[in-house]
């Protein structure tokens, strides 16, 4: 595999704090707009996974060693305040009161309907749990390693050429008020980051035109005003979580190394 040597000295980081191997590898499979995925070591997994979306006009480097940053806060956290981020019951119930309650459910055959709530469930926990612990990520990519920024750049730009389109009237309409507005939220946070880092201001403009901007500004804020320590990642997530009225539906388990 032909990385860079920033890639492989992130890589060298994670193994060395974390005193557990890493194994990368190109998924053309990843589900939806996903450019990448972390599958930290945990009971028989004895690695840490990295997958990645391949691209043939771009190298996968920012993708891997952004990813490679999860890994590291967690173990830059004591033992004991390394937690797993999980759905909660509540969470899922709350899911499904709220998908059979929608219009659309009567469009959905009803043994399709688990996984559509799955999904709705995946989007949103996904952002709630990667957006802002990713932001300090990229913060911190972006200060220690400043070649990589060219290709940070790229996949941020990238990704928020195709963020919008999960605005339409199309995802709106099928999609209960409270998952697609937290979604939305959720991402109007992440193109404020953006938009100011860059000074483009413009890259938050769809979702200042769907209503989300200020929601999102507000999130901003809370992570902004939060300690840059990893270990307070959990409580910027439940903070966001409680902002918009989903506190309850993830959990936190204490991460266990592999055995």
């Amino acid at each position: 595999m032909s990385l860079n040597e920033i890639t492989w000295k992130v890589l060298r980081l994670v193994e060395s704090r974390s005193g557990i191997p890493v194994h990368v590898e190109p998924d053309p499979s990843l589900p939806g707009t996903m450019l990448a995925k972390v599958t930290m070591a945990r009971g028989s997994l004895k690695l840490h996974r990295v997958a990645y979306r391949p691209d043939s006009s771009s190298p996968p480097d920012y993708l891997i060693c952004q990813q490679a940053g999860f890994i590291l806060r967690l173990f830059d956290t004591h033992p004991e305040k390394r937690f797993d981020f999980t759905p909660s019951a509540e969470g899922v119930a709350a899911i499904e009161r709220l998908v059979k309650a929608h219009p659309a459910a009567n469009m959905i055959r009803p043994i399709a309907l688990p996984e559509f709530c799955r999904l709705l469930q995946d989007a949103l926990l996904h952002h709630l749990r990667s957006i802002p612990v990713g932001m300090r990520v990229d913060r911190w990519l972006a200060a220690e390693f400043p070649s990589l920024r060219g290709l940070q750049n790229a996949s941020i730009l990238h990704q928020l050429q195709d963020g919008p389109a999960t605005i339409s009237p199309k995802f709106q309409q099928r999609t209960p008020a409270k998952i697609f507005d937290g979604t939305q939220t959720i991402s109007a946070a992440f193109a404020s980051f953006w938009a100011n880092r860059l000074g483009q201001p413009q890259l938050a403009l769809p979702f200042k035109a769907a209503g989300f901007q200020k929601a999102g500004e507000e999130l901003l804020a809370i992570w902004e005003s939060s300690p840059e320590a990893p270990e307070n990642d959990g409580a910027i997530i439940d903070a966001w979580a409680d902002k918009l009225g989903i506190a309850g539906w993830h959990a936190w388990v204490p991460y266990s190394v592999p055995q």
